[in-house]
């Protein structure tokens, strides 16, 4: 059956029945119907797809990128009250004066006893 297609073809087949075992497996089961994935070569020869789905398997498709996304999110600046931007600490200058604690965390640690010979 495949054996006049392209290697195009081909893949936008496999390609094609891959995204809609990925679809079906990732959607929930109850009130959303798996997409219609049809595999589509386009005027360049490159393998592609075309979907189709109703408008509720549009928000479920929607609400699991947006919870990826969320899980994936960089937590957003700190801002005072007023919604004004907190600078990040500044880095210690060279040559400024450091806090004992600070200059402790930057010293070498040395034995304060030495074994007895």
């Amino acid at each position: 059956m495949t054996a006049h297609l392209s290697d195009s073809d081909r893949q936008a087949l496999r390609l094609a029945h891959d995204l809609r075992e990925e679809m079906r497996l990732a959607l929930p089961p109850h009130g959303t119907a798996v997409p219609a994935v049809s595999p589509f070569v386009d005027p360049a020869g490159r393998p592609s797809v075309l979907m189709r789905m109703d408008a509720d398997t549009a928000r479920a498709l929607m609400a699991l990128l947006g919870e990826r996304r969320a899980e994936q999110a960089v937590p957003p600046e700190p801002r005072r009250a007023d919604g004004s931007h907190v600078p990040p600490s500044a880095p210690a200058v060279a040559g400024a004066p450091m806090a004992p604690m600070a200059r402790a965390a930057h010293s070498p640690l040395l034995p304060t006893t030495f074994p007895a010979r």
